[in-house]
């Protein structure tokens, strides 16, 4: 003979809390899945949007570099550089995923610290003056006739 179980309260709760504590899990299994796919999307957004805006203040502040000579072509190149970047992005900025986000970033922060050099007026090389004088000497001291240099233009 087997013995009777007394239904009471307690084994009401017993089979509610267990038939709770799998609906439960059964949710989160689903639900976490979808959240975390939704933040991922969230976060490469967050990320399209910073590089997007590091874009813009970069090719801003390369519109304000002093106009002097040499600085100028500098930032003519790069300028051109984000130019050409901005055809890029515009046509497939959604298409990007966060590797490619990543590498844009890098260089990016390249062009950034060319932009905070030519703020400072360091250019990347120097023009050097040529001073034919010595030159010229040399040559009248060796028997031949200099020509002399062209006259500048000021």
């Amino acid at each position: 003979m087997s013995v009777k179980f007394k239904k009471d309260y307690i084994a009401y709760l017993a089979i509610g809390i267990f038939f709770f504590i799998l609906t439960t899990e059964l949710v989160i299994a689903v639900w976490l899945p979808v959240h975390l796919r939704s933040e991922n999307v969230w976060a490469l957004q967050v990320a399209r949007q910073d590089m997007i805006d590091q874009f813009d203040s970069l090719r801003n502040g390369f519109s304000r570099i002093s106009k002097t000579s040499q600085l100028e072509g500098e930032a003519n190149i790069v300028t051109k550089c984000l130019d050409s970047m901005a055809i890029y992005l515009r046509t497939y900025q959604a298409a990007l995923n966060a590797g490619q986000i990543a590498e844009i970033r890098s260089n990016l922060d390249d062009f950034q610290a060319v932009l905070d050099r030519l703020q400072k007026d360091k250019p990347y090389g120097h023009q050097n003056r040529i001073d034919p004088s010595d030159f010229l000497k040399k040559l009248s001291a060796e028997g031949m006739k200099p020509v002399s240099p062209p006259e500048s233009d000021k």
